[in-house]
């Protein structure tokens, strides 16, 4: 359900601030907010905590800077279930203040917040020029290179800096002629290189979460396996997602195959993770379709929660 009150506008960074002060502000006591760490332009990437402190699974969003789509659909998210524990309510029939009770959910609404800003304000944020070096700030100049822009500041793509396989994943860029920053595909110079890879990876070895979702766009795809890291439950999980959101399980290709969030929780915890690609289309999404695009997928939110 989308409510009225709140502006549907692209999840940069002012915004997912703003409304993370107002959402604070607004249920004290029901929401837990932490710093872990900063952006390499200084921003701060934050969690959001919500329920017990037992059993806690762990949602992120706003990896790729171009699919802040999947910021403002957990911000979203988060607001809705406030509000449903809160009053007692439910989403998609499912008791929120039992749900609440029996387990956690921290989120992350933006692991990449600099990159989300290169892809909202191309050549007009204030961080461009910072860490890129000549060459990708020359063509940031461009506002479409600058609109699909995945990477961090430095140009290294946060799904690719991940331990879990990096070395072959340097490899594959390698030959795909991405020798260094870029606006996708770099893998950077060594793993867990990047202060918003770094934020992410303590966090989970502080909170040791049941199992982890990340979201990107888009697709309509579920991606629940990584080599022989898969535990036999994660199918069943993911099976359950697929039916709640319509989307289909899938096998990531070669050049997507390692060295992302869902690949080093799996090998690292030996515990289920799941990459959601929310939406179709060419990233950055539209508005235009986020309304159909939340809606569709809010019962697979809570029941990721559930499961």
């Amino acid at each position: 359900m989308i409510r009225k009150a709140v502006s549907i506008e692209p999840a940069d960074h002012s915004h997912v601030k703003e409304w993370i002060q107002r959402l604070t502000e607004q249920y004290d006591g029901l929401l837990g907010t932490a710093s872990i760490g900063k952006s390499l332009c200084g921003h701060e990437i934050t969690a959001l905590h919500i329920g017990s402190q037992q059993r806690k699974v762990l949602y992120c969003g706003g990896v790729h800077g171009r699919e802040w789509i999947t910021s403002l659909m957990l911000l979203y998210f988060v607001e809705d279930l406030l509000h449903a524990y809160r009053t007692g309510g439910c989403i998609c029939e499912m008791d929120i203040g039992k749900l609440m009770k029996s387990g956690g959910l921290t989120v992350i609404p933006a692991l990449n917040p600099d990159g989300i800003e290169l892809s909202v304000h191309g050549a007009a944020y204030d961080g461009l020029s910072l860490y890129l070096g000549e060459e990708l700030t020359e063509r940031c100049q461009s506002p479409e290179y600058c609109r699909r822009w995945k990477a961090n500041a430095r140009g290294v793509d946060i799904n690719r800096n991940f331990d879990a396989g990096w070395d072959e994943m340097r490899s594959i860029a390698m030959e795909r002629g991405i020798t260094g920053p870029s606006s996708e595909g770099w893998t950077g110079e060594y793993p867990v290189s990047e202060p918003e890879t770094q934020a992410v990876t303590a966090l989970c070895e502080k909170e040791r979460f049941r199992h982890l979702i990340a979201f990107h766009s888009a697709g309509e795809e579920i991606y629940w396996s990584y080599r022989h890291y898969t535990p036999a439950r994660a199918h069943i999980m993911a099976n359950i997602l697929a039916m709640s959101s319509g989307y289909s399980l899938s096998e990531p290709d070669r050049s997507a195959s390692s060295a992302g969030l869902k690949d080093w929780f799996m090998e690292r915890y030996h515990a289920p993770a799941f990459t959601v690609e929310v939406g179709k289309g060419s990233s950055p999404l539209p508005l235009s379709t986020f309304p159909f695009l939340y809606n569709r997928l809010r019962e697979m939110l809570v029941l990721g929660i559930a499961i």
